[in-house]
């Protein structure tokens, strides 16, 4: 905000372009995931991520800025939907909720130590290698994931069951399945108020409570961290107590959370609203990790990428839309507080379209 000069909208519109292209890319890289292995895609993208950032660094002006973002996105975009597909390749249906919610762990930690990692550099050196770092660590990790990483156990009988699907079929049967539709809506709505809420967090504790930039990256990345142990209660809840009633706690998770987010403006000091926003996200993510276990459930493995795709697709539309909107409605409002209610009702949306959803 203070190299490029921007306001709140603009920063957010920064902030946010990225989900666009993400969610651009995130159905056409799960099919291609299905259709060319995903082990290719994921390593592709990885390397226009790790390109976009390095670029990003000597951009000259805001809006150059917006156009390497949008880049950026699309190689973000290529990585979860064939990763879903091959962690089905690897694990039958009946334990894809914990294997999701394990390949959830790293989406909850990254922004952790981002947030201290970009905060420790910014104030130390510079604003640019809190770029550069993180693609030295994804060159490194691209690099040991393909060496190691095999697309499936064997060429099996299940290698010959994908290729003989027809294109047309495969992107037809995810299509056409309406509890998918409601999955991908219920999982936007998440989006819109978890990443939300994620990305502006430091800055609130910056501007709220006049935490110095290190301290709001830190603390900002810390409080989310209760996320990650609600989501495994959340999926042993649903897996074995609930005899796979999935539905139910993500409904629980949404219908929790929503008047917490109504606390916030009442926190009186830092202390509380640490509290409340680490609160905030334990509850959302009580069923975070269910989400993508659903495409296993409803279609055949060789559709799997193509649906976690799509679902992936409408969870970063509604990160763009949380994200650029909290900028908006505090540009015009000059206050918090009505974002916070807003979030809220999103929360509540996302209950009822949880409730629609068959399993």
């Amino acid at each position: 905000m203070v190299y490029f000069d921007v306001t709140h909208g603009e920063a957010g519109a920064l902030a946010s372009i990225i989900f666009v292209s993400y969610a651009v890319a995130l159905f056409p890289a799960g099919f291609l995931g299905d259709k060319f292995g995903p082990k290719r895609i994921i390593a592709f993208g990885a390397a226009i991520s790790i390109s976009s950032n390095i670029v990003f660094c000597y951009t000259p002006s805001f809006s150059l800025a917006l156009i390497i973002q949008l880049f950026n996105g699309f190689g973000q975009g290529m990585a979860w939907g064939p990763l879903t597909r091959l962690m089905s390749n690897w694990y039958p249906k009946e334990k894809m909720g914990f294997v999701m919610s394990i390949l959830s762990i790293p989406p909850a930690v990254g922004p952790v130590l981002a947030y201290v990692t970009s905060g420790y550099l910014a104030t130390l050196y510079d604003w640019r290698t809190a770029f550069l770092f993180p693609s030295l660590v994804l060159l490194i990790f691209t690099g040991i994931f393909w060496l190691l990483v095999r697309d499936r156990p064997t060429k099996t009988t299940q290698e010959k069951k994908d290729k003989g699907l027809s294109t047309k079929r495969r992107f037809f049967l995810v299509l056409y399945n309406r509890d998918i539709w409601f999955v991908a809506f219920a999982y936007l709505c998440l989006s819109a108020v978890g990443r939300g809420l994620l990305v502006w967090l430091p800055t609130y504790l910056i501007e709220e409570m006049r935490l110095p930039l290190f301290s709001a990256s830190v603390l900002g990345g810390v409080v989310t961290l209760g996320g990650v142990g609600t989501m495994f209660v959340g999926t042993w809840l649903a897996d074995v107590k609930l005899r796979g009633r999935k539905r139910v706690v993500i409904m629980s998770s949404f219908v929790s959370a929503a008047p917490v987010i109504l606390v916030l403006p009442y926190a009186a000091n830092t202390r509380w609203v640490l509290i409340v926003f680490g609160l905030i996200f334990a509850l959302l993510y009580f069923g975070g990790g269910l989400y993508f276990a659903y495409p296993s459930v409803f279609l055949p493995t060789e559709a799997v990428g193509t649906a976690a795709g799509l679902i992936d697709t409408l969870a970063y539309v509604g990160n763009f839309l949380g994200t650029l909107s909290i900028g908006l409605i505090f540009d015009l409002y000059r206050s918090y507080n009505p974002v916070f209610m807003i979030l809220a009702v999103i929360a509540v949306a996302g209950a009822v379209i949880a409730s629609r959803v068959k399993k």
